[in-house]
């Protein structure tokens, strides 16, 4: 496995995104970095913590309910941004003693069982990607 894999997912679950579609997947990206800050705690001044999640957990829901709308202003910028937070991402389960390339492989085959019997993305209302009939959960023992 490799990142083609992920991005073939993604093609495969929206293969002409449109403005609504990033939102939501905007959104679903932020939810991500929520529930990981949901699994850390501070030594100090926890309020940092909390304020952040707060704000993050608010702009997640209103992306993915179309309650707001985000426009990219660089793209460039904002690309680069994205393969660092990659980066970052794996850095930090790295220093953490955890092994993220196993682990991305297990999540991306999970995702792949999203899809219903034809192959197709399942959505809610709002358009986000949800757990289909033949959804596995991916298996993390031992890699953390």
């Amino acid at each position: 496995m490799n990142i083609n894999s992920i991005f073939a997912w993604h093609y495969e679950a929206r293969p002409y995104p449109n403005d609504q579609d990033f939102d939501v997947q905007l959104g679903c990206h932020f939810e991500e970095v929520l529930e990981m800050l949901d699994t850390i705690k501070l030594s100090k001044n926890s309020h940092y913590l909390e304020t952040a999640k707060h704000a993050i957990a608010t702009l997640s829901l209103a992306l993915k309910r179309g309650e707001t709308s985000a426009r990219i202003e660089d793209r460039k910028e904002f690309l680069d941004a994205v393969c660092d937070q990659i980066v970052t991402g794996i850095g930090a389960a790295y220093c953490a003693k955890m092994f993220p390339v196993t682990a991305l492989e297990k999540v991306d085959k999970s995702n792949w069982s999203k899809f219903d019997e034809d192959g197709r993305a399942i959505r809610n209302g709002s358009g986000k990607i949800i757990k289909g009939p033949n959804y596995e959960k991916p298996d993390l023992e031992g890699l953390y």
